[in-house]
């Protein structure tokens, strides 16, 4: 016999009466003990991932649930519940963006259950939903609809992160089980989990397994709308376009990515964006033949420019009393974006990283460079963060 155990037996010896109680109590709480491991087993078994629970039961005890079809248009209806949640009412002092003095809020350890259309008992899903609070006075988590094609109904659980941006979650159901979506940029290295959307009606489908967000951005005065293309076998949802605009009506228009995408194809084909008769080499001439006269005619640093509003068409020598010389060539194609809002991360997400990126000295603001087989594309910008006014093609 150990010291330690000596001691301990010493101390529940001192009298037969002593030893009887002590081993009353044991027996007392063992059985206690066991009935407590009884009482809990139900609840435990319930929420382990694979247990069926009966469809009545299921949702008396979800705080939330949705109707969903999966990718072959089964219905199915989602229960979201936590057998350890609990109930606060936000006050005066707890307020904040996510959440008004009054609001209900429901937290726990949020565990999902599928039941499929007729059938009488449902399924808990082997899924962490990293969803742990919501407030149920807004209830902002919703179903985005599928398109009655290839993409299946949507779930997105839905957070506040600030006053006007929301951080969502994708789910899917394909094969009778329920899926996240992780979310990826335009070349497919991975963000996350998570999506950025204004807190209320900031999502649309859209054509070709597309959706759309829209959410509000502080830091430039306008509104950001994504677009997210679903790939239903990798379960991503992958960027694939995006824009700003000063409202936060639907835009209708190409975003950053179509419109970078021929920004790249007129510097391959070296001709003015928006204009590509007029190309590089071309006489002055043959410019006025296309372009008319210049609304404005000036020297630069390194030439001659002609001026058609918000196009400026750059030689290779300068004017010399009000004219270009017969021999100067086109030499530059220059685009300046009026109206268009693009910053320098869009550039390089849809273009890949610049082969150079620096503080032009000489002309002032910054530049990003893109080369291409014989093309040459820069970038011009006032400051870092300060959207991208201009592209040149050389």
């Amino acid at each position: 016999m150990t010291k330690d155990r000596k001691a301990t037996y010493a101390l529940y010896s001192r009298s037969g009466k002593n030893l009887k109680t002590t081993r009353g109590l044991a027996l007392l709480l063992s059985l206690i003990l066991v009935l407590s491991a009884v009482a809990f087993w139900p609840a435990a078994q319930a929420e382990a991932a694979g247990a069926t629970i009966d469809a009545t039961k299921l949702k008396s005890i979800s705080r939330l649930y949705f109707p969903m079809r999966d990718e072959k248009k089964q219905l199915y209806t989602l229960y979201l519940f936590a057998t350890d949640e609990k109930k606060t009412v936000t006050t005066q002092n707890e307020a904040w963006a996510g959440a008004n003095a009054g609001d209900v809020i429901y937290s726990g350890t949020y565990r999902a259950a599928l039941l499929k259309n007729g059938q009488k008992t449902g399924t808990v899903q082997n899924i962490n939903l990293n969803f742990y609070s919501f407030n149920a006075t807004r209830n902002e988590s919703f179903r985005l609809p599928g398109d009655g094609k290839n993409r299946p109904d949507l779930l997105f659980l839905s957070e506040a992160a600030s006053s006007n941006v929301n951080l969502i979650q994708g789910f899917a159901i394909t094969g009778g089980i329920l899926h996240s979506l992780g979310v990826t940029d335009g070349n497919g290295s991975i963000w996350g989990k998570e999506i950025a959307a204004a807190p209320k009606n900031a999502m649309r489908g859209l054509n070709g397994d597309r959706i759309q967000t829209r959410v509000y951005d502080n830091s430039s005065g306008r509104y950001r709308f994504d677009i997210y293309k679903l790939d239903l076998k990798q379960l991503k949802l992958r960027h694939v376009d995006d824009l700003y605009a000063p409202s936060n009506a639907w835009p209708t228009g190409q975003g950053a990515h179509a419109l970078l995408d021929s920004i790249k194809q007129s510097a391959l084909k070296h001709v003015l964006h928006g204009q590509p008769q007029v190309k590089i080499g071309m006489t002055e001439k043959q410019v006025r033949s296309i372009m008319g006269s210049p609304k404005k005619v000036e020297n630069g640093e390194w030439g001659g420019y002609f001026g058609y509003g918000n196009l400026w068409v750059g030689f290779n020598d300068y004017m010399y009393q009000g004219k270009i010389p017969a021999h100067a060539r086109v030499g530059e194609l220059t685009t300046q974006l009026n109206g268009t809002f693009m910053r320098t991360h869009q550039v390089k997400e849809w273009l890949g990283t610049p082969q150079e990126e620096y503080e032009d000295e000489l002309e002032g603001g910054y530049v990003m460079i893109y080369h291409w087989k014989s093309a040459l594309l820069v970038f011009r910008y006032e400051y870092d963060g300060e959207p991208i006014h201009s592209f040149s093609i050389y």
